[in-house]
């Protein structure tokens, strides 16, 4: 029986990728061009279709289960290797974008090139990466190579929603030895991510005409003293420790008053946290309560009622830090190397991909992507050379997480 080692399966992937690039970059346009909102069901539906379709021309078993909100699809593909399903690497992203602010200057669902840069509402966050690691799988099937693993795509929406479409397919039995969601990182290998916490706090005061100040209390003015309180207050762990990590707090929406002759008796504050992996939601609530406290005192002669609300939209989103030793970041930062000829370098996501899902499902993961972290909203973009480089590089990390074997030479329809 003729072997391949490892060396020679990734070439013949390589080579493949480097030949089919024009369509491998078609794919991605004809993506942006489907305006998959965040809860337009038709939309998502033609965007997991579009996914799905090079997938089942490469042979792999593909299904559109829905992700159990509104019916939307996911897509999940199979390339099998033959061995235990179980082992699977995954390779997960989601499906739908924000909608496009009036700021845009371009078709935000053109597709556009320019300057080595393709243009579209999602492109960074995340169709370049969800459609990078379509047709790596894609790629890694029509070579005819033989995989150590089985690979899967799980591309989903409903990611907005704490990652539902994720946690759906893992509810509904997916499993694996590894993941990488593909996020926009930079093309960097992220060691972690911050947790998420919506924080709303209600202040309620004493209503009465503008003419009667003196018997009114203002909740949005006191409101203001809250706001103040919580930007300046430190971030700390459940023993008291003060972290000396950045705080990033967003006061995101604010709302109070009826009339505009009356002294407002109601005002809701939502703050946005993003926490770092020393912390927990729990522990942004704390401190939150804190600062509220300290804001109440300063206000005592003119007392207000305040609650406080932790939201998560439907699910929890947990910070993350992956074990330093563990031995998948070496793999992909390898992986890397060997596509761009570069060493990879390492961050932290500000934002929340679903990589903490696989985590507590006892499926190992990173986040590893192309598009720029900060590269949202108007006129978003990602570098064609940096969308190959993540279709490279996903299709040479199949070929070699936990490390490669000689295997028995396929054939291939490339």
């Amino acid at each position: 029986m003729t072997t391949v080692s490892t060396e020679d399966r990734t070439a013949r992937v390589l080579g493949l990728i480097d030949r089919h690039e024009p369509e491998i970059v078609a794919f991605l346009r004809d993506l942006l061009r489907i305006p998959s909102v965040w809860g337009d069901g038709p939309a998502l539906t033609a965007a997991a279709e579009h996914l799905a379709a090079p997938l089942a021309d490469a042979g792999l078993e593909v299904e559109l289960p829905g992700s159990g909100t509104d019916g939307m699809p996911n897509v999940l593909a199979r390339a099998s290797s033959g061995r235990d399903p179980g082992e699977a690497l995954i390779f997960n992203g989601h499906m739908e974008v924000y909608p496009p602010s009036r700021s845009w200057r371009r078709d935000p669902f053109g597709g556009e090139i320019d300057g080595g840069r393709v243009y579209g509402v999602g492109v960074a966050d995340m169709k370049a990466g969800t459609a990078a690691m379509t047709m790596a799988t894609a790629m890694l099937a029509r070579s005819g190579v033989p995989l150590p693993r089985d690979v899967v795509v799980l591309a989903v929406p409903n990611h907005f929603e704490g990652g539902e479409g994720t946690r759906q397919a893992l509810r509904d039995g997916l499993r694996g030895t590894y993941a990488i969601n593909c996020e926009p990182s930079g093309l960097r290998v992220l060691t972690g991510q911050r947790g998420i916490a919506y924080v709303t706090v209600t202040v309620r005061g004493r209503a009465a005409h503008t003419t009667a100040l003196d018997i009114g209390v203002n909740a949005v003015a006191r409101a203001a003293e809250i706001v103040r309180e919580v930007l300046a207050m430190p971030i700390t762990r459940a023993s008291g420790e003060v972290l000396d990590d950045v705080k990033i707090c967003n006061v995101a929406q604010i709302s109070g008053g009826v009339a505009h002759n009356l002294v407002p008796e109601r005002c809701d504050i939502t703050f946005d946290f993003r926490f770092p992996a020393a912390q927990t939601q729990d522990d942004v609530l704390r401190d939150v309560r804190a600062a509220v406290e300290r804001a109440v005192d300063r206000l005592a002669e003119f007392p207000v009622d305040v609650e406080l609300e932790a939201t998560c939209l439907k699910n929890p989103r947990s910070s993350l830090r992956v074990p330093s030793g563990e031995r998948l970041l070496a793999d992909v930062a390898a992986a890397h190397r060997h596509s761009t000829g570069e060493a990879a370098a390492h961050d932290v996501h500000p934002a929340w991909p679903d990589t903490p899902i696989f985590w507590e499902s006892g499926i190992k993961a990173v986040t590893y992507g192309p598009g720029s972290m900060d590269c949202y909203w108007d006129d978003e973009w990602v570098a064609i050379e940096e969308y190959l480089a993540a279709v490279r590089t996903y299709a040479v990390a199949a070929l070699t997480l936990g490390g490669g074997a000689a295997l028995p030479l396929g054939g291939g329809n490339a």
